[in-house]
């Protein structure tokens, strides 16, 4: 229950021994360990442990320039160097711990030591400073690194490392060879299509390890399967282990692919292929595009005339207890006219698990309308993915007074929810007399679904319940509402002086700072806590344009070089 305790409750940890050793046997969230970092990240701390190396990653995944501030520079260049870990232990760093860490190694005689480093770090080196004979020993370090860690404003560094990497390996066409596909590995993630079309079949095994492909690179590499010059041969040949042979690819692929099969092959594989996606923790927009695709695949093969009656097959209780339901309805019309409300009604939980078609969903939706007018809660509480598509009149038939409800019904597995839905059904519990926005209620909405509150209600909200709550994400917050959250964590975590905010205290107000105002800010800049760009770029506009250069200094601290690469 480690990922529970408030981060409040995080700050002035012992330092002794035994502690250090209990921090390192849990599991935590990274928002959580930043607060507590300073303590765990000195010598004395990782000596306990034998060394830095006997960090958990789940502690060395809170690593950020504020946290070691205190921490000699020798003693940082080791954490770092820990970092480098590779499988189920690596590291989750995000792209401001990275710049972080690249600013402490980046004058080092050993920052050319490639293989000390951890490969996402690789991906904000100053490629200028790679001498010329060591530049191929770079990137194939860097070909386990995971771009997609590249935030959007800094994505044009992947563009320009590819570019790197043609001139340094002599790629002259947009043919890759067998060896510049090995040289490359998860760069070939970023590249296009004309590249993926004309290169070794190898580039098929970089794809399937991509976190995920847009639709020009899926064109082409059918292109490339079709054209029968991998070692599956040529589509005649394929078969249902040639699907599985493809690893993850076929998550992407199209129905012009899965064309090549018939349908018992696909049954059969999609039976096969959910256990693996499952055991991966593939998200439901994933799944859906893939039973979308196969799903088509089928429909364009089928000759079945449309008629108004259920010709499939009546869906009961043993229809929706299969694994690749509801693979053989792959007309929404006969989905619609094979379900009963009944069934709806009995066996909601189990259709909405393996049901993932929008349009499929809204037929569970109006199977529900039929049957209640007022939907019970325990019914409510099973929606998921099909909440998601009701209207605002659906919602104000829905029972919504407990907080096991409403935390259901937030579940961010089961998609985003447009901002006037998630305030209807906000709402709708509140108007329950005794509902607040409480410390569980901010833990179960999260920050994107807050900010569709209007400010007025988000007034409400008490300091305590702000302390005791996770971290918010409030990115989508207009600047009223980020001002008047602001306000209230200023005061939840208020230290006792007003002259300097301490490290600890910006770090409980972070997730808050785009509402802060220019005093604030002024009095943060002589605090000494290195904050982050994802920080700075986060602030209003006006209280940005009206600090000085001293001040934006003061502010950034280490992280002041990365402040070029956003010069534009």
């Amino acid at each position: 229950m480690a990922t529970e305790i408030p981060r409040a409750l995080l700050l002035g940890l012992s330092n002794s021994g035994g502690v250090i050793e209990k921090l390192n046997q849990k599991k935590w969230k990274r928002q959580q360990v930043e607060l507590f970092f300073d303590v765990i990240a000195v010598e004395s701390a990782t000596t306990v442990l034998g060394s830095p190396n006997n960090l958990s990653s789940s502690l060395l995944q809170g690593f950020t320039c504020t946290g070691v501030r205190s921490v000699q520079v020798v003693q940082i260049k080791k954490l770092i160097k820990a970092c480098r870990r590779r499988g189920k232990n690596k590291v989750a760093l995000v792209e401001t711990q990275l710049t972080c860490m690249y600013n402490y190694i980046k004058d080092d005689s050993d920052a050319t030591l490639f293989d000390l480093y951890p490969p996402d770090v690789l991906l904000y080196y100053n490629y200028s400073l790679v001498p010329e004979a060591s530049c191929r020993s770079y990137f194939k370090q860097l070909a386990d690194a995971d771009f997609s860690v590249f935030s959007s404003t800094l994505g044009f560094m992947a563009t320009t490392l590819f570019e790197n990497a043609r001139s340094c390996l002599g790629i002259t066409n947009t043919s890759l060879t067998e060896d510049n596909v090995s040289v490359l590995g998860n760069m070939c993630c970023t590249v296009n299509g004309s590249y993926i079309e004309n290169s070794h079949p190898s580039i098929l095994d970089k794809l399937a390890s991509c976190p995920d492909l847009s639709a020009g690179q899926v064109a082409a590499a059918e292109a490339l399967l079709q054209s029968g010059k991998t070692q599956y041969g040529a589509p005649s040949k394929w078969s249902e282990q040639t699907l599985k042979d493809l690893g993850m690819l076929p998550l992407y692929l199209t129905s012009t692919f899965y064309d090549n099969f018939d349908k018992k092959t696909k049954r059969r594989f999609l039976r096969y292929f959910l256990e693996v996606l499952g055991s991966n923790g593939v998200g439901r927009q994933k799944r859906r595009s893939l039973k979308k695709e196969l799903r088509q695949s089928i429909k364009n093969k089928s000759k079945r005339s449309i008629v108004n009656g259920c010709t499939v097959g009546t869906i009961t209780q043993v229809t929706i207890s299969d694994e690749t339901f509801p693979f053989d309805y792959d007309d929404v019309t006969q989905f619609n006219c094979c379900l009963s409300a009944s069934v709806v009604r009995d066996n909601l939980d189990a259709i909405v698990a393996k049901v993932d078609q929008e349009e499929y969903l809204s037929v569970v939706l109006g199977k529900l309308r039929e049957i209640y007018p007022i939907v019970p809660e325990d019914q409510v509480l099973l929606l998921g993915p099909a909440s998601r598509l009701a209207t605002v009149a659906d919602v104000l038939t829905w029972n919504i007074t407990q907080i096991d409800t409403l935390s259901a019904l937030m579940n961010p597995s089961d998609g985003q929810w447009d901002p006037i839905l998630a305030k209807a059904v906000i709402s709708r519990y509140l108007s329950r007399p005794g509902n607040t926005l409480g410390t569980d209620e901010l833990n179960a909405i999260g920050g994107a679904n807050l900010c569709s509150l209007d400010a007025d209600v988000l007034k409400n909200i008490s300091q305590q319940s702000i302390r005791d709550a996770g971290a918010l994400t409030l990115s989508n917050c207009t600047s009223e509402k980020k001002r008047v959250l602001f306000a209230i964590a200023e005061q939840a975590f208020a230290a006792n002086t007003r002259s300097v905010v301490s490290p600890p205290t910006f770090q409980l107000t972070q997730p808050f700072i785009g509402g802060a105002d220019l005093a604030y800010v002024q009095r943060l800049a002589t605090s000494g806590t290195n904050m982050d760009m994802s920080a700075l770029t986060s602030l209003d506009s006006n209280v940005v344009l009206n600090l000085t250069v001293s001040e934006v200094r003061g502010l950034l601290g280490t992280n002041l070089p990365t402040l070029k690469l956003y010069e534009d």
